[in-house]
């Protein structure tokens, strides 16, 4: 069996090792593929949304009434979501042997 020198051995075992890399590389790029266009479709029905709202209430403001309209088979727009509030962000940590004190709640009165 011939022996390897220690560079080819090297140079075999990053090489696996790229490929193997390359393989995980790939996943995430598919993910941000697929992430991206899913983004694009939501945008694109956020904007087709605002414009049946738009045409919707023009039909309204046409004189038609919303049983009418919901006679011919147009339902009536989805409201928009209402925005979720980000929760807030925690107070950044104490520095090692700093005193740190919770914040002062307000008292709740019992019931």
């Amino acid at each position: 069996m011939a022996e390897q020198s220690a560079k080819a051995v090297r140079s075999e075992t990053e090489r696996a090792a790229l490929a193997l890399l390359r393989e995980r590389a790939n996943l995430v790029g598919d993910a941000a593929t697929a992430r991206h266009e899913r983004d694009q479709l939501a945008e694109s029905l956020r904007e087709a949304n605002a414009r049946y709202a738009d045409r919707y209430d023009a039909a309204l403001r046409g004189g038609w009434t919303v049983q009418d309209l919901a006679k011919l088979g147009l339902d009536a727009p989805e409201s928009a979501p209402a925005r979720r509030r980000r929760p807030p962000r925690p107070a950044t940590p104490a520095e090692p042997g700093e005193q740190v004190t919770p914040p002062v709640e307000a008292a709740q009165p019992q019931v």
